[in-house]
């Protein structure tokens, strides 16, 4: 059982600026992350609702919808710069 993967307009358009290798990497982990998204890293405050995956040096922000098991690709982020 896998959710469906759905980047937004701002995910895809920093995904675009990607190296090949970057792009292929962070492919691979929300394949992992579709599998069961709930294990990773909830965050709070401002981005309260969303969680976190580091795929190297970037970091990947998503959500998820249980009842549409459906995965949001948010952001990528270089470091810890919110």
């Amino acid at each position: 059982m896998s959710y469906k993967i759905l980047p937004t307009v701002e995910f895809s358009k920093d995904f675009k600026k990607l190296e090949k290798l970057d792009q292929e990497r962070i492919r691979k982990k929300a394949e992992e992350v579709s599998r069961d998204p709930t294990r990773y890293k909830h965050l709070h405050y401002d981005l309260k609702g969303s969680c976190r995956v580091w795929v190297g040096r970037l970091r990947i922000i998503f959500f998820f919808n249980i009842e549409k098991e459906e995965l949001y690709l948010e952001k990528i982020i270089f470091g810890h710069r919110y």
